[in-house]
């Protein structure tokens, strides 16, 4: 198997309404302005943007860097080259061991990329299929999304296993014939706890969307459909699909954790090396691609 790293192309910056370039000071807390450089941002309006800035705990405009640098000269940089950003996990069944909801996530669930844990079973909630993809259970997820059917993923109250391992349980192990494509499985182990939470949310990163988000160590990406035998990986622009990492070997480790605006959780710029989880690299994080 093999992946493709991201490729830029020409394309539009998009800035959330209201806001201007030029703006200054800051720091990476909420309040202040953030610039976010050399990463490969989740985002269906721009799946080929490479900069993000952050400000007052939202997003406030995302596009090329060379563009970036010149609208916002003064704004503090973090470099964080070949990084994905992607939207925070939320687990959707953490069961009595995951507590409530709460704002903040601990910062153990920081360092997974987990904004949020809700303290519910495998079940149904909310009209949603609320799956413990790691708990081996056969589920026919594509028969359920071509049912129409939302479905949620979550730990099954397994704190501390990576969420990716969600996501690659869904897409790439089981029934081969009931997997989902890695975009659904995301969103499924993403944006429907969002929404579970009450929270509508596009599922990507966009300008005037909530500054909560997670800096992935640099890793192979890849746009993949749930069926390998008719659809390969595409890093059309024009196709509007984010990239996702390879899941086939591992999976990255977070580097920072954003809620709000909020950094509360942190390895850019640190000695501390992240943690990935499996793979031949798994001790070299960083390294790839």
């Amino acid at each position: 198997m093999t992946s493709t790293p991201h490729a830029q192309g020409p394309h539009q910056p998009q800035q959330a309404p209201g806001t201007g370039g030029g703006r200054s000071g800051g720091d990476a807390e909420g309040s202040g302005a953030v610039l976010y450089t050399g990463v490969v941002l989740y985002s269906t309006q721009d799946p080929e943007a490479s900069a993000v800035v952050v400000e007052d705990g939202t997003i406030v405009w995302i596009g090329p860097e060379d563009s970036a640098a010149v609208l916002f000269p003064e704004v503090p940089r973090v470099e964080a080259t070949g990084s994905l950003v992607t939207p925070g996990f939320v687990d959707a069944c953490a069961g009595t061991a995951g507590g409530v909801t709460t704002e903040d996530p601990t910062p153990e669930d920081a360092r997974l990329g987990i904004i949020a844990r809700l303290p519910w079973e495998p079940g149904t909630h909310e009209g949603m299929r609320v799956v413990a993809p790691l708990q081996g259970e056969p589920v026919p997820y594509l028969d359920l999304a071509g049912q129409g059917v939302p479905i949620a993923l979550g730990s099954g109250g397994d704190l501390a296993r990576s969420p990716w391992e969600w996501v690659r349980a869904v897409a790439h192990e089981g029934d081969p014939d009931q997997r989902l494509s890695d975009r659904a499985a995301f969103l499924a182990a993403s944006r429907a706890g969002q929404r579970l939470r009450g929270r509508a949310h596009p599922g990507s990163l966009l300008p005037g969307v909530e500054a909560t988000f997670v800096v992935w160590e640099p890793w192979d990406l890849t746009v993949r459909g749930q069926d390998e035998r008719i659809q390969t990986w595409s890093t059309d622009p024009r196709s509007r699909t984010p990239m996702l990492p390879d899941l086939t070997e591992g999976a990255p480790a977070a580097l920072r954790t954003v809620v709000r605006g909020r950094v509360v959780h942190d390895l850019l710029g640190s000695d501390a090396q992240p943690e990935s989880t499996g793979g031949p690299d798994a001790t070299t994080p960083g390294q790839r691609g």
